[in-house]
């Protein structure tokens, strides 16, 4: 039996809570037994006390036997400080500290020892320590910075991060804005190979633009598997640093006016009796949308190669320096994709790096290098695919900024990422796999939820300086005016489900919000991107105390607003803050109006009858609730009676009226879908189904230039625009 005493000890070194607030307020406390496994999870011998005694000690040592921290992050406005831990015995000098700015500046920084505020004291070895906090110069230069202490070989990575994240000047001097959200696959048009991409997104942004939007929103854009296009959840991508490909377009790319190959084939009439029936689907055809596009690009690569590579024109010199911007990051994902193509042709159910052979389980073996050595255009090729995807998105930002718009694209950062992509063959270490992130019980779901996702191990991404999550925020930023950062809260903690046991079973961890959000901060501000995070359900204290400060606005789903028989008024709505009425994880506003997901859920089991009448007269309230709101603000429809004893049937003027809701409310930045537009009442995804339900399949249902000829969308956006004037 392991002493309890023990495990809290090492929990709390490890950042996981023992207690916290559920959804209702009320204080729940962790089981101890709930701890064991995954501080097992995270590397750690939970085999006895006296293992556990060791890594307690361990972990103390190792924190005492380095003078500097590995990181350390402060923040323009307040004290500048660093931890310095010595030997008291040496406390008689001054302490020397040498700064090497990222622009190559040196500078020494002289700290009188009983000047500074003494942190803690311990003995190691029958030695006295002392943990100082050493203040720093105030007018230290924002960035990413080399510190070192003169009598010892530690040094510190010092970020300094600025106040606040970036806002585009109109949000700065408290304008508003609109703009719409789209997932992108489901995009219909007459030119893309039956899903949307980015040159439907160009299309997008200017006639948005055009009509007065400021933005536009996207599901994450992550790189998913290219070799198995089936796996097509945006929020389980294989790497949160590169981009799925099969959002490139491949008839603007650059190579494909020259390249004969690739048109013959494009040509081919089986070829366009493929593309004409993708096109024509309801739903997303991901293999044979992705098998058109990638044996073109692969007759695109070729041709380059040949025209380009070869000839070291300018063309190719672009493409080389992407790769030597992107480093060895870009080569270890190219790496990863032409294995997976490898050991997927030999067996479909090879679905990531844990079906491989175990000395092709790691990045770093002797057989992937002879690998990657033997398959080296290959995996060019897989590199020329994101150099393909960066170019096409630069170009639809563009276009927004062209069209007039503030923002322009915003992009959307999944919370993890598939256990079986690059990301986690890249760095096994860094996450947790013996976890996965999820909710705690709730109303809702009283048994949890378990996403699926290994999390990042926090104390590891510490001793790696945050540069895997620098690398993720800062490639996420690119060639777009804002990053919407999804659950936001994981910021601050991730409730942890350990394998093989129950969500219900498992425990907040704790991260460094300060730091992580200090990055975000300096990322936002050296790219000029707006952040905005979504943080709905039960929010941490921690999470609504520092984000307004630092700019970061804040997420508002207009449905869950419901206050008795009125919703929030449009006047107490948050200011800094994206409101939506909807969103990709609830029903369309014509589906929740019509019940349609309470239907949907009585179908797949997940209502009974009971709750199905419940939830039914809870709607009618809701609905009720909408009418007397509108009535309030003058914005009822045409011949609606807010006194009927029923609520009045779905039309598209409710649609408009409800959206000027959000439009006349006191956030700045409003957001509406397309779908809503276009009246349309399936769900683009059903939370907690996998088969189920067709998620992230469901295409819209009307082509982009019909969509945007239409008078009735013209005379709509033209209001909401006057709405934000008001």
């Amino acid at each position: 039996m392991i002493d309890h005493q023990l495990v809290n000890q090492l929990a709390d070194l490890c950042g996981m809570s023992g207690q916290y607030l559920d959804w209702a307020g009320k204080p729940v406390t962790i089981n101890v037994d709930y701890k064991i496994p995954l501080l097992e999870a995270m590397g750690f011998d939970m085999s006895s006390s006296e293992s556990v005694i060791k890594a307690i000690t361990g972990h103390r040592a190792k924190q005492w036997h380095r003078a500097l921290p590995d990181v350390r992050v402060v923040h323009r406005g307040k004290t500048l400080t660093v931890s310095v831990r010595l030997a008291a015995s040496t406390l008689e000098k001054n302490i020397e500290l040498n700064l090497l700015t990222e622009d190559g500046r040196q500078q020494t920084i002289s700290a009188e020892p009983k000047e500074q505020t003494v942190l803690d004291i311990t003995t190691l070895d029958g030695n006295e320590y002392v943990c100082l906090d050493v203040t720093l110069p105030e007018n230290l230069p924002l960035g990413y910075h080399q510190l070192t202490l003169a009598s010892d070989d530690n040094n510190c990575l010092l970020i300094v991060a600025p106040e606040t994240c970036f806002e585009p000047e109109l949000l700065e001097n408290s304008g508003k804005i609109w703009g719409s959200s789209i997932q992108l696959y489901s995009v219909r048009s007459k030119e893309n190979w039956g899903m949307g991409d980015y040159r439907d997104l160009e299309t997008i942004t200017r006639e948005l633009g055009n009509s007065g939007a400021s933005m536009v929103g996207l599901n994450p854009v992550h790189a998913l598997y290219s070799g198995n296009p089936q796996h097509c959840s945006p929020y389980s991508p294989s790497s949160r640093i590169f981009g799925n490909v099969l959002y490139i377009n491949p008839e603007i790319v650059p190579e494909f006016a020259g390249c004969e190959p690739a048109k013959e084939l494009f040509n081919n009439d089986e070829f366009q009796q493929h593309l004409n029936k993708v096109r024509n689907e309801d739903y997303v055809d991901y293999q044979t949308s992705g098998w058109l596009k990638l044996s073109v690009l692969e007759k695109l690569f070729e041709d380059f190669a040949a025209n380009h590579l070869a000839k070291n024109t300018t063309r190719a010199k672009g493409f080389i320096a992407f790769c030597e911007d992107r480093g060895s990051s870009l080569r270890q994902f190219a790496t990863f994709e032409a294995l997976y193509e490898h050991f997927r042709k030999q067996d479909l159910m090879n679905w990531g790096w844990p079906c491989w052979p175990e000395t092709f389980q790691k990045p770093d073996t002797a057989e992937v290098k002879a690998f990657a050595k033997e398959n080296e255009q290959r995996i060019q090729y897989f590199q020329y695919l994101q150099w393909l995807a960066e170019e096409q998105i630069t170009v639809a930002q563009k276009a927004a900024k062209d069209a007039g718009m503030t923002v322009g694209v915003y992009r959307d950062l999944a919370v993890g990422v598939d256990r079986g992509g690059a990301d986690v063959w890249g760095d096994h270490n860094l996450f947790v796999l013996g976890a996965s992130t999820g909710a705690p019980p709730d109303g809702l779901g009283p048994q949890g939820q378990n996403w699926g996702l290994p999390p990042f191990n926090p104390v590891v991404l510490q001793e790696r300086r945050y540069k895997p999550f620098i690398e993720m925020i800062r490639n996420s930023m690119r060639n777009c005016g804002a990053l919407r950062i999804d659950h936001a809260m994981g910021l601050f903690r991730l409730w942890w489900c350990p394998n093989g046991k129950g969500a219900a079973e498992g425990a907040y961890v704790h991260y460094p919000l300060q730091d992580l959000l200090g990055i975000i901060k300096l990322e936002s501000r050296r790219q000029q991107c707006l952040v905005f995070g979504e943080d709905l359900g039960t929010v941490p204290q921690e999470i609504t105390d520092s984000l307004p400060p630092a700019r970061f606005y804040s997420s508002i789903m207009g449905i869950f607003g419901q206050d008795g028989d009125r919703y929030l008024p449009a006047h107490e709505f948050k200011p800094k803050a994206l409101a939506t009425l909807v969103c990709h994880d609830t029903p369309t506003i014509r589906g929740w109006w019509e019940e349609k997901d309470i239907e949907l859920c009585h179908e797949l089991g997940i209502y009974d009858d009971d709750a199905v009448s419940h939830e039914r007269w809870a709607r009618e309230n809701s609905r009720k609730a909408v009418i007397n709101t509108l009535a309030d603000m003058g914005e009822l429809p045409s011949g609606t009676d807010p006194y009927a004893a029923k609520a009045p049937a779905y039309s598209r003027e409710l649609m408009e009226r409800f959206s000027y809701y959000l439009a006349l409310s006191n956030s700045q930045i409003a957001g509406i879908q397309l779908e809503d537009c276009m009246m349309i009442d399936t769900p683009v995804n059903m939370p907690g189904t996998s088969e189920e339900y067709p998620n992230w399949r469901r295409r819209l249902t009307e082509n982009l230039d019909e969509f945007f000829a239409s008078e009735a969308n013209k005379t709509f956006f033209s209001n909401l625009t006057n709405c934000r004037k008001s």
